[in-house]
Order: C-alpha cells, then sequence, then structure tokens
C-alpha cells in the first residue's frame, strides 16, 4: 500500500474506528471479566474494579501505541515503525 492510499479517508476512517472498537472491547472484556472472578470469589465489587482499570489501561495503551504509528514513521521509510497488529 502506498502512502497516497495510506492516507485516504477510507483507511483513517477505518483506523479509527478499529482504535475505538479496540478501546471499547477492552473495557468491556475488563469489566466481564472482573465480574466473573467477583461471582466466583465472593469479593464484589473489587476484582470487578480492578477488572475496570485493567481493561482501560490496556486499551488507552493499544490505542496510544496505534495513534503514534499513524503520526509517526510509515514502513519503508528510514526510521518507519511496522504498522499496527490490528
Amino acid at each position: 500500500m502506498n502512502d497516497k492510499n495510506r492516507d485516504s479517508i477510507y483507511f483513517v476512517l477505518g483506523l479509527y474506528g478499529a482504535v475505538g472498537l479496540q478501546l471499547a472491547l477492552a473495557v468491556v472484556v475488563g469489566l466481564v471479566g472482573g465480574n466473573f472472578l467477583d461471582k466466583q470469589f465472593g469479593t464484589l465489587p473489587w476484582l470487578t474494579i480492578i477488572g475496570l482499570i485493567v481493561g482501560s489501561v490496556g486499551g488507552f495503551w493499544n490505542l496510544i501505541r496505534i495513534l503514534n504509528w499513524q503520526r509517526g514513521g510509515r514502513p519503508g521509510k528510514p526510521g518507519g515503525r511496522s504498522p499496527p497488529k490490528l
């Protein structure tokens, strides 16, 4: 894929749509996983809170990683980085 295609509106919309979906899914998975563990161990609400925090941190870490890749170097250019694994 060349830089012209990479900067197209469809690529950008797809990238940001995937980033938003990944952020939301990370938070939901952390919340549901923490809630499940709380019910198993009877520690409500502590593991739910921890799962929410871990999911949020993971989602935002992925968001920052992908946005830095989009803003930064491109593969094939000096100093470019590999594309993120979506």
